[in-house]
């Protein structure tokens, strides 16, 4: 028992020491290509489209559903406590920009791209393909982790961008159709508390969020153990601790947005 005991706390211990040093060689190679201008341009489009245009539909309608339930909860207890709805449109809209839109797209990431990503590069890995790469020159970390860390992170801040107007839309759509508020009356009333800096404050945080993603996830790839269930459980830890990277940072980077 001690035994066991001693081995998984050495686990737990040499954890961050492996997750610094991929991410150490991953910005190595980021350096050389950014030095060098050699991108890998069509591995990169091609993560794009997979990740950013295959997720849209996902994500817009799940933060336009979040986006009505935000309005009518809003209208009923401000009207159960103020006994007026009037700031509904500004309340929702500043909720929506600091912390829904960037939050609810990059979980939606974690769930659907981080999941796919550990579990492609976990399947290579165990199918050898990794040591072919190898074979023929190629480092795995320039050919796999690089194009995918790129396209995750352009597509984390682009799709919270428009899902953010997705959700606005909605949000004055059931305004509109529920509470008998004009677009217009809805648009104006909107910009009560929210401002630029809060939008700035937003892509900030999609791009956190997008750069950690993707290389937690390639990560749990690289270090899949042999079999379908190590690439089961690689899949399963880039949901787990992608989802809470993205809560702990969502925090941190709040913190220091209003104490700064």
């Amino acid at each position: 028992m001690v035994t066991a005991i001693g081995a998984h706390t050495l686990r737990i211990l040499s954890h961050p020491v492996e997750i610094a040093y991929f991410f150490t060689q991953f910005l190595k190679l980021l350096a050389r290509q950014v030095g060098t201008g050699r991108f890998r341009f069509r591995q990169t489009v091609d993560q794009l489209y997979a990740v950013g245009v295959q997720s849209a539909g996902v994500i817009f309608f799940s933060i336009g559903v979040v986006s009505l339930i935000l309005v009518l909860e809003f209208s009923f207890h401000m009207k159960l406590v103020l006994h007026q709805d009037s700031l509904v449109p500004a309340f929702s809209t500043v909720l929506l920009i600091r912390e829904l839109g960037p939050v609810v797209t990059a979980l939606l990431l974690v769930s659907r791209v981080g999941a796919g990503l550990a579990a492609e590069i976990a399947t290579m890995k165990i199918t050898d393909q990794i040591d072919a790469l190898r074979l023929l020159s190629i480092e795995p970390f320039d050919y796999l982790v690089v194009p995918r860390w790129i396209a995750v992170w352009l597509a984390a801040v682009l799709l919270t961008i428009l899902s953010i107007g997705v959700a606005i839309l909605g949000g004055a759509t059931i305004a509109a159709i529920k509470l008998g508020y004009g677009f217009g009356e809805y648009f104006n009333s909107m910009f009560t508390f929210s401002h630029f800096s809060d939008l700035i404050g937003c892509i900030i945080k999609a791009s956190v969020f997008g750069n950690l993603l993707p290389l937690i996830a390639c990560y749990h790839g690289f270090k899949a153990k042999p079999g379908s269930e190590g690439v089961g459980m690689a899949a399963t830890s880039a949901v787990v601790e992608g989802s809470i990277v993205v809560i702990v940072a969502d925090f941190v980077v709040t913190y220091l947005f209003y104490t700064l």
